[in-house]
């Protein structure tokens, strides 16, 4: 976990006085003259006309420091830092004084303000003796607001401090953090910090090692958050329930069955005044562990499949912040069909035609493609408890990775939900990409048989995210409002570390929507005016060729899941390993 017993708080104070062993001072950096202005660019005659120093910093030590700046040529340019010792001269209450360059102010956003409060935190905390900082909130601008400046200065404290429950020797402690600010935001900072611990707990699930986690994992994990009496927990884990109403995540269960048999958790948030005004679903991929079925992955994709059940613990994190801040307007509905995709002799094979929830006759066309197979029929008993809208969260394709990087492909079939989300997830500092699914998408994903209505693959060799999102959604009617985030690229650091991608995201997104209903202040700025705009129809997808009987609600809920991965290759495709001919985004074994 991160550093959870952290105390923070806020002082007006100047940053001089304060006593702690390091404090971090951000800076700007002036704009640079156009190259045909006839004003000589200030970097070229001193760097320290470059910098943009807080009002607040006392002169004596702004003199010093720009001495140190000169010599160093440090002028305040984004990820520079500049480093100044306590002396008897400069009268610095801290030990250590780290100055963070950002850059020109109009082109910070906050992922900047993180990453670079990340880093000068790292580096202090491996001072000797080191509990206590200070941190000099920067001045907000037009893409950097004055909360999201105190949500992303605590996310860095539990970053900087993270270590895996699994570590050798335990991660840095850090006691205490004074955040210097005019304003004392303490409702967001109440928010930030549910937010990083719903973060450390996603990076902690999926950290656990692959031969420790089941899809008790989840369950217990579950049970945990639904000791908040606000969250109620159902965990189905009937075998027989589980064949007859969810046929297409038992078709990926059946590999399984003797060794970790499958879960259908379900977590559910209710206001405690029964009045909640939207309500909103939440299903995450909890594929435990994907060794690609009988279309085995490669060894080099296998490793890091522990944490093909990502989305599955966002999900989790999305309800234990939920259960923490009690939301007063939404009602919030998560469901994680959890299941290892294992080999074994009744373990499914390539060329079945299986039934789903919603209907729809699938053709199994690859074994790796295996995540979409559970949400799909996750998605269609979400659909049945007529929720305003549905978020899937899902590792699914290596395509995804290719596409955007280490961003977070999102997608979906109404404009307007697709971009207040983005909003949401920008301003807490996550990589965000949106694409379109199209109806082309659902045309690829149409079968060629007579038995089947749609195929686990794409018929061609590209648009693997997009057509893997179709699928997905094809579990819902066209009319339900759908976003999908393929979070394939971004899930795992190049070192196979969890990064807990998404979960601010989809929690930021849950109290903005609380926020626009008349609940509690929303940390994120104001959605632009593209997410106004009106909700685009969806495309058409692939009508039924045979209907199958759907099964009843769930029982009452009362336990939750993690989350799993889809695939999504054209060809023969693996949804986490990428198309072939192309090379894996970053530099993963496992895409």
């Amino acid at each position: 976990m991160g550093s959870a017993k952290t105390r923070f708080s806020f002082s007006s104070e100047k940053a001089t006085s304060i006593k702690a062993d390091g404090l971090i001072i951000p800076v700007f950096k002036k704009p640079v003259p156009q190259a045909d202005s006839k004003v000589k660019r200030p970097q070229e005659a001193d760097p320290r006309a470059s910098i943009v120093w807080p009002i607040t910093l006392d002169k004596a030590l702004k003199d010093e420091i720009e001495a140190i700046a000169l010599e160093e040529k440090f002028d305040g340019s984004k990820g520079k830092t500049l480093t100044v010792r306590q002396s008897s001269a400069n009268k610095l209450g801290a030990r250590r004084l780290v100055v963070v360059g950002l850059g020109e102010a109009d082109k910070v956003l906050p992922r900047h303000w993180e990453a670079n409060a990340h880093k000068a935190l790292a580096g202090l905390l491996g001072l000797k003796d080191f509990k206590a900082a200070a941190i000099l909130l920067p001045e907000a601008t037009e893409k950097l607001s004055a909360e999201a400046t105190v949500s992303l200065a605590v996310d860095a404290v539990f970053q900087a401090t993270y270590k895996s429950m699994e570590a050798k020797e335990p991660g840095p402690k850090l006691d205490s953090v004074i955040l210097l600010s005019a304003q004392k935001l303490e409702a967001t900072l109440q928010q930030a910090q549910a937010l990083a611990e719903a973060r450390s707990l996603v990076k902690d699930l999926v950290n656990h090692p692959s031969n420790l986690k089941s899809t008790n994992t989840l369950v217990e994990q579950a049970k945990t958050i639904g000791k908040n009496s606000a969250v109620k927990v159902n965990v189905q884990s009937s075998v027989a329930w589980i064949e007859k109403n969810m046929p297409c995540f038992f078709t990926v269960a059946k590999g399984s069955l003797a060794s970790d048999p499958p879960k259908f958790i379900t977590l559910h948030y209710a206001p405690k005044s029964g009045k909640a005004k939207k309500k909103i679903a939440i299903v995450g991929k909890s594929v435990i562990f994907d060794t690609g079925g009988y279309q085995v992955k490669p060894g080099d994709y296998m490793v890091t499949m522990k944490g093909d059940m990502t989305g599955g613990a966002v999900a989790l994190a999305t309800m234990q912040a939920m259960a923490a801040l009690q939301p007063q307007n939404i009602e919030v509905t998560a469901y994680l069909a959890a299941t290892p995709n294992k080999i074994d002799s009744d373990a499914m094979i390539p060329d079945s035609i299986v039934n789903t929830t919603c209907g729809k006759k699938v053709e199994i066309r690859h074994t790796d493609a295996e995540g979409r197979l559970t949400l799909i029929d996750a998605v269609a008993k979400a659909a049945e408890n007529k929720p305003e809208e549905i978020i899937t969260i899902a590792t699914l394709t290596g395509a995804a990775s290719v596409a955007v990087g280490s961003y977070i492909a999102l997608m979906g079939n109404n404009e307007a939900l697709r971009d207040r989300i983005a909003a949401a997830g920008r301003s807490q500092g996550e990589p965000i990409q949106t694409l379109d699914v199209t109806e082309d998408d659902f045309e690829n994903i149409k079968s060629k048989l007579d038995g089947a209505d749609i195929i686990n693959t794409s018929q061609r060799k590209n648009r693997g995210a997009q057509t893997a999102a179709a699928f997905v959604m094809s579990g819902a009617s066209d009319a339900m409002p759908m976003a999908h985030m393929d979070i394939a690229g971004a899930d795992m650091t190049p070192d196979e570390k969890a990064t807990g991608v998404s979960a601010k995201t989809v929690i930021q997104y849950l109290l903005n929507e609380d926020a626009s209903l008349g609940g509690g202040k929303s940390s994120a700025p104001k959605a632009g005016a593209a997410t106004k705009a009106s909700p685009k129809p969806a495309p058409k997808k692939a009508a039924p060729k045979a209907k199958v009987a759907k099964a009843p609600a769930t029982a009452p809920l009362k336990s939750p899941a993690k989350k799993g991965t889809a695939k999504g290759t054209p060809k023969k495709p693996s949804d986490r390993q990428p198309p072939k001919g192309k090379p894996a985004a970053a530099p993963k074994k496992k895409k």
